[in-house]
């Protein structure tokens, strides 16, 4: 820990710099009176209160850890159309998993370095999907916590669902763009029974023929979400929603990976294996695949279901005391059917045929149960959270079936289905074909049923079980008249996992493993502006991989982390407010495996790991009626031991070395335009971000890119009722590059929209 003390050290002096930040208006400190688990709606880009890092409805300046709030506004001028968009303008946030997949699980991403484990809705495991139509707000916790169960240390991303308004009424927007882009949306609030029921239905339906040669995808989604006051102390809440997707999974290996002969270390020749990377075969991100090249066909498919349901109980028994229960359910299947053309290999510039189809379903059950306890011991305010939180998840495998042309058992079954079917199934694809530009998107593949019954299954897996039961609690106190708070936080997990293969028989090992993980926290305000904080957390993870030597699994990753920085709310005259963070990061028994598409194994590493930086956020009003954020994040995350020492100094996939973010919008207050709001952003990121884990594919990476948003509104009145019109311009410069393995950028769009108050 040498390097987090030294680390400690020079953080404490940038703080003691930042104390001279002049005074402002002191406001008073609520600490008491904000209803506990529901945060307020937010007015422009700043938000003032968190859920996420305490569990508690809490200011942000009083929580002693890094919380970047995504706001309603935000998501609504940049016109977010999925999760993944919407992290774009978050530092530290990279993008790891591409979409349509065969995972029913939702994305994953990079925060600090390390891939984050928890996906949470409403503060509880968010389980196998994201409705991105009931998001009102996304709130990035960074570093660890002992609220949320298996933490990573890198952070966690809290999605806060949209609940009914104040007063009835709502929108209907309807919007039409480039690449066959039609949609239509409806918010629509219900109030009833003297006020004490409120209903909130939102729908959306959304059609895009893509910007491939082959593309297009079909989406329906509904949900209704509602809450009932039962007496004046209690109120019951719930959220149901389902969503259906079709689409053709055109990033399933449609851009592709390259192999080229790479000179290493220098010596003139390409016979080495350097670090693990065979010169001859050195594998890249796709240098001449041209950007609308598609491997699929019509006769290839993506068919997504996604249901989700929560409800909750919540009563104050006292002033001082407040209890809650809530369940949450969430249900995926994905089958995704796809023809892949890889990595074209250096030799001969050829890539194999894979024909797959994949199911997969997964399903998740929560159930959780809070107790606020407020209460004083002599000067010391407290707020007391206790919990207990149980989840069961479940992962079914359908099956993972496929045809690959090089193995001669796989090629004559090939063979067969050409003379039963008809079709003329391409075995090979060659570099030198895509450049003269072959139109393989028009050509046959085989449908689902023809590979199920024909075809080779991967995997014996029908399928895995996760359990976990977790105690936890956290105490803020409030001390010295609330100028400085300690945040103690303790978590018990108990981990049990375990497997079927198909028959019924145990699959593997069952793996019980538990732990307590703690953390401590405190804040300390400077003056009634700014704030120093600390942070230290530890965490735990169970391995589910198994050592080939002993048949055992193998020990639990361990991590701890350190963040210290500077908080200010409402400098000059409540124009300026941010923070700035820096943080170390370290992670022991990091079991990285990687499936290799070319030799269809996995390539394995174990390895300990670092990551430090630092990170700026800033949310600004220079003028009355602009609107800003910007944020700066510097990563240097590496692997720093393994059990292979050329391993060490490998980059950790998806941190970015340097990563900026600006966004702002104008608002016109007078005159002709009066109503009128413009702006855009940029993200700037500088790489290499590295986009594997294990070192054969450490030069998979992405070198950078710069991407430029716009955007307009302008709400008028026409036939006495408010209508919106708008207009989205994505991508401005139409910058290329990868966003995560495989999966690259959307070309420039321009969507319109109009919206109408109902």
């Amino acid at each position: 820990m040498n390097q987090n003390n030294k680390l400690t050290g020079s953080l404490f002096k940038g703080l003691l710099a930042l104390a001279v930040v002049p005074l402002a208006t002191a406001q008073d400190n609520e600490t008491f009176t904000l209803d506990p688990f529901t945060v307020e709606a937010t007015q422009g880009y700043t938000a003032t209160s968190t859920i996420s890092g305490t569990g508690l409805n809490t200011p942000l300046s009083n929580v002693p850890m890094s919380i970047n709030v995504i706001t309603s506004d935000f998501l609504d001028d940049s016109n977010i159309g999925d999760f993944e968009k919407a992290l774009d303008y978050n530092s530290s946030i990279t993008q790891t998993t591409r979409q349509g997949g065969n995972n029913a699980r939702p994305s994953t991403f990079s925060i600090r370095g390390f891939r984050n484990r928890n996906n949470l809705i409403d503060g509880v495991s968010a389980g196998t999907f994201f409705p991105s139509q009931m998001i009102d707000r996304i709130e990035v916790v960074k570093g660890p916590n002992t609220l949320y169960g298996q933490s990573d240390p890198g952070g966690l991303i809290n999605v806060i669902t949209k609940t009914p308004q104040a007063q009835e009424g709502g929108r209907i927007t309807f919007k039409a763009g480039e690449h066959g882009w039609l949609q239509a949306q409806a918010d629509i609030t219900v109030r009833a029974m003297d006020d004490k029921l409120g209903l909130r239905v939102l729908t959306d339906h959304k059609e895009l023929d893509g910007w491939y040669a082959i593309d297009g995808s079909n989406s329906k989604f509904l949900g209704v979400a509602g809450d009932y006051d039962l007496t004046e102390n209690s109120d019951f809440t719930f959220l149901v929603s389902g969503n259906e997707i079709s689409q053709i999974p055109t990033q399933r290996s449609t851009f592709g990976f390259e192999q080229r002969m790479t000179d290493l270390n220098g010596d003139g020749d390409f016979d080495d294996t350097v670090r693990q990377i065979r010169e001859s075969t050195a594998r890249y991100n796709n240098s001449f695949v041209p950007e609308d090249f598609t491997t699929m066909t019509q006769d290839n498919f993506h068919e997504l279901e996604q249901d989700y349901l929560s409800f909750g109980y919540r009563v104050n028994t006292n002033e001082n005391n407040t209890l809650q229960y809530k369940y949450n359910f969430y249900e995926t299947e994905s089958v995704v059917n796809f023809r892949a053309f890889n990595t074209f290999r250096a030799s001969d510039g050829r890539s194999d045929a894979n024909y797959s189809i994949d199911n997969s379903r997964a399903r998740d059950e929560v159930h959780t149960l809070n107790d606020i306890v407020r209460f004083n011991t002599g000067e010391a305010k407290h707020q007391l959270l206790l919990g207990y939180r149980k989840s069961e998840s479940t992962s079914y495998s359908g099956g993972t079936w496929r045809l690959r042309a090089t193995r001669a058992n796989e090629a004559a079954i090939l063979d067969d289905l050409e003379a039963k079917t008809g079709k003329t199934l391409r075995r090979f694809l060659f570099k030198d074909e895509v450049l003269a530009g072959a139109r393989i998107w028009e050509e046959r593949s085989l449908s689902g049923a023809e590979i199920r019954a024909n075809g080779i299954r991967t995997n014996d897996l029908d399928r895995s079980f996760q359990e976990v039961d977790t105690i936890y609690a956290t105490d803020n106190i409030y001390l010295m008249e609330d100028r400085f708070n300690i945040l103690l936080g303790v978590r018990k997990n108990d981990i049990s996992q375990r497997s079927i293969a198909l028959g019924g028989a145990p699959r593997g090992r069952a793996v019980d493993v538990g732990d307590t993980n703690f953390q401590f926290g405190a804040v300390y305000r400077i003056n009634p502006t700014v704030s120093a904080f600390v942070s230290i957390a530890d965490a735990f993870e169970p391995n589910t991989a198994v050592n080939p030597d002993t048949g055992d699994f193998f020990a639990p990753v361990t991590s701890d982390a350190i963040e210290v920085g500077v908080k200010f709310v409402d400098l000059y005259d409540g124009r300026l407010s941010g923070s700035v963070a820096l943080f170390n990061i370290q992670k022991a028994n990091v079991v990285r495996n990687d499936f290799n598409p070319v030799t269809f194994m996995t390539d394995q590493a174990i390895t300990s790991d670092e990551s430090e930086g630092f990170e700026i956020e800033l949310f600004a009003n220079p003028i009355d009626n602009w609107n800003m954020t910007f944020a700066y994040s510097y990563i240097d995350g590496r692997v720093v031991g393994a059990i292979s020492p050329e391993l060490e100094g490998l980059r950790l996939e998806g941190a970015t070395p340097h990563r900026l973010t600006f966004f702002n919008s104008y608002t016109i207050s007078e005159g002709s335009l009066e109503g009128l709001r413009f702006g855009g952003g940029i993200v700037w990121a500088d790489g290499p971000i590295q986009q594997f884990g294990t070192p054969v594919n450490a030069l998979v990476a992405e070198d950078g890119y710069t991407t430029v948003d716009l955007f307009a509104r302008y709400p008028t009145e026409i036939g006495g009722r408010q209508v919106t019109f708008g207009v989205n311009i994505d991508n401005v410069n139409d910058a290329f590059f990868a966003r995560s393995r495989g999966a690259f950028s959307a070309p420039r769009t321009v969507l319109f929209s109009v919206s109408t108050d109902i």
